[in-house]
């Protein structure tokens, strides 16, 4: 091979490998995966935020197919069964076979697809939960047409028939582990009262009746944690109850002593286990036992109650759980809604008794928070709130028995029982009593929203209402002192309004006399909050309180006594005003030369 041979063959291998280096530029290769723990990158100081996942996931299309085709041919089913029924192919007994034969067909349908894995949220609802609960739809519809459609089966048969649906539907959902089933059943056998009404009620039959839905609705909270189920347990029982109340205690047809006792009995024993059923399930819970465990909820359902946790952590000041909102609200407010409902149903019984029975149960429920071992523990608190707050409830049933014996005004001695109930749960010790405490700074607030209220619409001398006011008002301006430090926005809110209303009542009381006593007296209240307050630690408080006073007093001077008032008044009132604001002026510049001469030199 000659030289030019080899330099056209070099030549060649040259332009050949360029072009392989081109092409290997322009082609991505894929970096390959690294090992889970390893690190592929070089390390970074800042940490990766997580890739969120899609909230929804794609669907292949046989998915969506499987569910059309059903929703079709449904759809095509009803067609059919109504154009039957125009011509008067189906009778009224073939109907009713039909419904049930689609309740069972659906039932099937439901329990021959798979079941969503252990890792599903328990209140997701899939293609097998929309079957059964058709299903269960189904069987209802058919009793409620074959009771009042047709006349196949009497109501009470009809009522049977749905609370056995509903314990099917409660056992169904407990099997699957889906709340919706359960709660489904539980709400319409809730409903089925008012869906199938009777002329005449039975009071001690319909006790058993709501007793028993009752008691499925605790037991599936018990064993399962759906806060669902029980907050409808909860408020379609005292709804229903509330509604048995009235009927029993007048003179309506289902109402006497056997109806009277036996909701009472009802009552109380719904009170014992509505307080006792989300504390067990706590306790339950801590043992570890494979019975009773957390229920999956979805990502939205968790932040709705985690939320709901943090509120109870603001109140009470310590760690609250996912459950602890429900253990709270219902276990405070059971024996309350007791005592309401058990007045109503006996309305001759004297208020005194069931003053009695809040006493009782404050009582009740401290001896069980103060035997607890763990003073730090939510129960042992949760226990002192409810010892608070049976206790207030107890006042005012005794403040309404006291109204009734000796007819007098309600409102004022109510008022008077809340600041007895303020001024003594004041003086115990915070670090242990944090919520009763709460509870009583609340107490005190809607102490000043009624004040506030009845002295915007109330023009008359009470002697009592007055004497009541001013007491509630001593105290509720101690606490906003004695809150000065600590809760400085609350101690403002509480001062304000405080004071706003002891010039409402100062109007009212003076204003009844003579109304340019109301004006001189706001004058001397300014004044001497203005003087009062020159060198004192916390002065600021009474020397803003005195110059708003003033200026509602030029204010009550240009607008109202200029016009309102006789001539001679006029002068008198702008002479004393005036003189008070030159001396309170010459109190303050002394105070501050006093001041200033006092202090040592720099």
């Amino acid at each position: 091979m000659d030289t030019a041979q080899e330099r056209s063959l070099v030549e060649r291998l040259e332009r050949l490998e360029a072009a392989v280096t081109r092409l290997e530029q322009r082609v991505v290769v894929p970096t390959p995966r690294a090992a889970p723990g390893t690190q592929t990158g070089p390390a970074s100081s800042e940490p990766q935020k997580p890739r969120r996942s899609r909230q929804i996931e794609s669907r292949p299309a046989e998915w969506w197919l499987a569910r059309g085709g059903a929703v079709l041919t449904l759809v095509a089913l009803v067609l059919l069964y109504q154009y039957a029924i125009d011509h008067g192919w189906i009778t009224p007994a073939t109907r009713i076979a039909f419904g049930v034969t689609l309740g069972a067909g659906l039932m099937f349908g439901g329990t021959r697809l798979p079941r969503g894995g252990e890792t599903v949220s328990e209140d997701t609802v899939g293609l097998r939960e929309v079957l059964l609960g058709a299903g269960l739809a189904a069987w209802y519809v058919t009793a409620y047409a074959a009771a009042l459609f047709y006349g196949m089966i009497a109501t009470g048969s009809a009522r049977v028939i749905f609370i056995g649906l509903s314990v099917a539907g409660a056992w169904l959902g407990l099997r699957e582990k889906r709340a919706l089933l359960a709660l489904f059943a539980l709400a319409v056998g809730f409903a089925t009262p008012g869906i199938l009404p009777t002329p005449v009620p039975s009071i001690p039959v319909f006790a058993l009746y709501l007793a028993s839905l009752a008691a499925v609705g605790l037991v599936l909270y018990l064993l399962r944690g759906w806060q669902s189920v029980l907050w409808l347990t909860f408020a379609a029982f005292w709804w229903s109850t509330g509604a048995a109340a009235e009927i029993a205690c007048c003179s309506l047809p289902g109402s006497g002593r056997a109806a009277r006792l036996s909701l009472s009995v009802l009552i109380m024993l719904a009170t014992v286990a509505m307080v006792r059923v989300p504390i067990l399930r706590r306790r339950l819970l801590a043992l570890g036992s494979p019975i009773y465990t957390q229920s999956r909820r979805s990502e939205a359902g968790h932040s709705i109650l985690a939320e709901l946790a943090r509120n109870v952590s603001a109140l009470t000041g310590r760690a609250a759980d996912l459950d602890s909102p429900a253990m709270w609200l219902i276990t405070l407010s059971a024996p309350l809604l007791a005592l309401a409902q058990l007045s109503i149903t006996w309305p001759r019984v004297s208020p005194l008794l069931w003053a009695l029975g809040g006493f009782g149960a404050a009582a009740i429920a401290f001896r069980f928070a103060d035997s607890a071992a763990d003073a730090d523990d939510e129960l042992t608190h949760l226990g002192f709130a409810a010892a608070a707050l049976f206790a207030l409830a107890g006042l005012l049933w005794l403040a309404m028995g006291l109204v009734r014996h000796l007819h007098i005004d309600a409102t004022a001695t109510c008022i008077l029982a809340a600041t007895v109930y303020v001024a003594a749960v004041l003086e115990i010790d915070e670090s242990r009593y944090l919520v009763p405490l709460r509870i009583a700074r609340m107490t005190a607030g809607g102490i000043l929203v009624t004040i506030l209220l009845r002295e915007a619409v109330t023009g008359k001398l009470d002697p009592y209402w007055t004497t009541a006011a001013l007491t509630a008002l001593a105290i509720t301006l101690r606490i906003a002192w004695a809150h000065r430090h600590s809760s400085r926005q609350y101690a403002a809110v509480l001062a304000a309004s405080s004071y706003v209303a002891l010039m409402l009542i100062d109007a009212r009381v003076l204003g009844l006399i003579s109304r340019p006593l109301v004006t001189a007296s706001y004058a001397i209240a300014g004044t001497a909050l203005l003087i009062a307050g020159r060198n004192a630690t916390e002065g600021i408080w009474l020397r803003r309180a005195g110059a708003l006073t003033l200026v509602v007093v030029v204010a009550r001077l240009l607008v109202i006594d200029m016009d309102g008032v006789e001539t001679i008044w006029r002068v008198l009132l702008f002479l004393g005003c005036g003189a008070l604001f030159l001396f309170a002026s010459y109190r303050l510049q002394r105070s501050g030369g006093d001041t200033a001469a006092a202090s040592p030199r720099s």
